[in-house]
């Protein structure tokens, strides 16, 4: 699969020496309340900042790199998340499809004997229109999770619609872990309401996200799995 996606690069670097196709590249910079992932807190419930820059190619060939900063009580051992990402997009009639990977990594941790944080997902995402609603299903797949603990799997549907200057939606998400006792919360679900909005440039974004885990299903009694509102302020560069 990587050797293919190295291929496409290239191919598609040709191309853009050839003048047939254009790329582009944008940045993004933001600041959340909380830094929620699939409906548990990554931050120790504190704010974030977070930002990064994309590539995208007319070929469908897309990269990127993103940061936040993290806190999960481990004694300072881990305090910013740099994702990488690559893929490929592409449309048929209605149907748009991404087919990617994401690489976690937590600088200062991967060499650590015990907590071997980073990990690798990869997988597609559909989206489809049904009418003014806008339909979308992700599926990733890890080898082995955060912290090494065994094959992950997470899937999520999303609906999403416009209301005047707003857009109001949802989704629902299930993980999957194999190893749940050294993870530390049993498989579960998360699913989260949003309404967003761009003023003057400035995307605005107020979330409700929760989890269907108690506290002492979270990690040996957290309050991180709990429900919240989450407002974020980003801006595109």
């Amino acid at each position: 699969m990587m050797k293919n996606a190295i291929l496409t690069s290239l191919a598609a670097a040709g191309l853009l020496a050839a003048g047939a196709v254009s790329a582009e590249i944008s940045g993004n910079v933001g600041l959340t309340s909380d830094y929620v992932f699939r409906g548990i807190s990554q931050t120790d419930e504190k704010p974030a900042i977070q930002g990064g820059f994309d590539y995208s190619h007319d070929s469908g060939v897309y990269a990127g790199v993103w940061a936040s900063n993290v806190d999960f009580e481990d004694g300072d051992e881990a305090e910013i998340e740099i994702d990488l990402y690559g893929g490929l997009t592409g449309e048929v009639g209605d149907l748009g499809w991404q087919f990617g990977a994401i690489y976690y990594n937590y600088p200062g941790v991967a060499d650590s004997a015990n907590l071997k944080y980073d990990y690798w997902e990869v997988g597609p995402t559909l989206s489809y229109p049904l009418g003014p609603v806008s339909a979308s299903l992700m599926v990733l797949w890890s080898p082995n999770f955060f912290g090494e603990t065994g094959k992950g799997l997470y899937t999520e549907v999303g609906l999403s619609a416009p209301v005047g200057q707003f857009e109001i939606g949802g989704t629902f998400g299930h993980q999957d872990i194999e190893r749940n006792a050294k993870w530390g919360t049993p498989d579960y679900n998360n699913w989260s309401l949003y309404v967003a909005t761009s003023l003057a440039g400035v995307d605005l974004k107020l979330a409700y996200t929760d989890t269907e885990l108690s506290n002492n299903e979270c990690f040996g009694g957290s309050e991180w799995c709990e429900g919240r509102a989450v407002f974020s302020i980003g801006k595109s560069l």
